[in-house]
């Protein structure tokens, strides 16, 4: 499937430490991480750290993230096992993939940003809005290292009418 003009606007752009999508569901924001997952990961293969992908719940990462990846990549891929998050603490990470970030407890997102420590470490994620005054919102809007896409569902054309 090809990409459209927003997904390929993520790929020239998102070269931040915090690449964030935030949009409406089913408008494209997830569907180009199955091919930007994999890409970062290939990118710091030989490059001390872990590899994480967070999630609410490991049934959400599964069904949101994990059979997605292995429908397009095949089970190669190795992402067949999920992690708890305490599993990350005391760990240094290349790479992080977040899904549903609006829904993790702030101190979750805390403990992963002091993860992040190498100089070529980055997360990806996506999420649905939440409103103004949340934790989140207020990340996004701080001075840190973040290209931040924002999503309509317009921004998908291939869905149906």
């Amino acid at each position: 499937m090809p990409f459209s003009d927003k997904q390929q606007e993520f790929f020239r752009n998102a070269n931040h430490r915090w690449n964030i999508k935030v949009g409406a569901t089913r408008s494209g924001k997830t569907y180009m991480d199955y091919y930007v997952i994999p890409k970062r990961i290939r990118a710091r293969a030989e490059k001390e750290g872990l590899v994480a992908i967070l999630g609410v719940s490991k049934g959400t990462i599964q069904r949101n993230i994990i059979e997605p990846l292995q429908r397009i990549w095949g089970t190669k891929l190795g992402a067949e096992k999920v992690s708890q998050v305490s599993k990350i603490r005391g760990s240094s990470l290349k790479y992080c993939y977040g899904d549903e970030v609006v829904d993790w407890n702030p101190d979750v997102f805390n403990m992963l940003k002091s993860r992040l420590d190498k100089p070529y470490s980055c997360f990806d994620g996506a999420c649905n809005p939440d409103a103004p005054q949340h934790w989140f919102k207020k990340f996004l809007d701080s001075d840190a290292d973040i290209y931040c896409q924002k999503y309509e569902i317009f921004d998908n054309p291939f869905l149906s009418r």
